[in-house]
């Protein structure tokens, strides 16, 4: 049995398709599918049923996945954690972002691309149920996002710093002057809102749960920024946690005076995976850059 064939096994599992699996593979199908029976020889089981539309897995194939999946990644473990001791500054490091923390981010990408040139960077924005699914996949080293409001017990929180639903406005808007407003201020007023499933909405569904209160909304977007170009108008307000317009002065933050009001920025890691020296390294630059210690510091502009 060699690591590799169990790297076809997985690929194929995960697609259900021998063609499909052998493209992100680089391989023929022809060989994927002489590899897999090799495997199938070997373990005395076959792990897929075939016809001629398509694959599925055998009950020896669902017991036998998930310990091929550890087996790869203890092998990779293994892989870093000899480059880690060596102090070889190179590899890739994948970083999981949801949309309302991006403006967090963008500091410590910079010094960091500085800091470690031959390291190579990929970046996912999703939102935090997408991402906690790579991170369990362990397609991402770490996430940073907003504390998951349901529970996680097989993800470490690491907190930053704490952070608030505002309503986001332009500073031409009638609202601008507002110190602070109450989600019933808001009931029957005209609003754009982030998309179910981005932290922010979640957020705003558990403040508005149980009250009284209609919130009209016009358009739901899952892409803030669009969002945001839209509150610029003038002619638009919507609801976002304080980060996601921090450094924009276009734009006004207004608190929402509710109790509960509360979101824990964190770091996100898998309960007892192996962190790359990259990752660590990353992260106490993420720690030092003024865009969180500015926010620790209640500093908003």
């Amino acid at each position: 049995m060699e690591l590799r064939q169990l790297k076809y096994f997985v690929k194929s599992a995960e697609y259900l398709n021998f063609s499909v699996a052998a493209k992100h593979l680089y391989i023929t199908q022809s060989t994927l599918s002489q590899q897999i029976k090799q495997l199938e020889y070997e373990l005395g089981f076959e792990l897929f049923l075939r016809n001629s539309r398509h694959i599925s897995l055998t009950e020896a194939g669902e017991e036998f996945l998930p310990f091929a999946r550890k087996t790869i990644l203890d092998a990779e473990d293994g892989v870093q954690r000899l480059h880690d001791l060596q102090h070889v500054k190179t590899g890739t490091l994948r970083v999981g972002v949801t949309y309302s923390l991006s403006t967090v981010l963008t500091e410590g990408l910079i010094s960091f691309m500085k800091t470690f040139p031959g390291i190579k960077l990929e970046i996912f924005y999703k939102t935090v149920d997408e991402l906690l699914v790579l991170l369990r996949e362990h397609k991402v080293d770490f996430i940073l996002s907003y504390k998951p409001l349901s529970d996680a017990p097989d993800v470490d929180s690491m907190p930053l710093f704490e952070n608030t639903l505002a309503l986001v406005v332009s500073k031409e808007h009638p609202l601008a002057s507002c110190k602070k407003i109450k989600l019933s201020e808001l009931s029957g007023k005209p609003l754009i809102l982030p998309s179910k499933g981005l932290q922010a909405r979640t957020m705003l569904d558990k403040l508005v749960d149980g009250k009284n209160i209609e919130l009209v909304y016009k358009l739901e977007l899952n892409e803030t920024n669009i969002l945001l170009q839209m509150v610029a108008t003038g002619n638009y307000a919507t609801i976002l946690s304080t980060s996601a317009v921090f450094g924009k002065t276009r734009f006004k933050a207004i608190p929402l005076d509710e109790p509960g009001n509360v979101m824990e920025a964190s770091l996100l890691r898998l309960e007892g995976a192996y962190q790359k020296s990259a990752a660590k390294e990353f992260i106490d630059i993420l720690l030092n850059t003024e865009a969180v210690k500015r926010r620790l510091m209640n500093l908003f502009e």
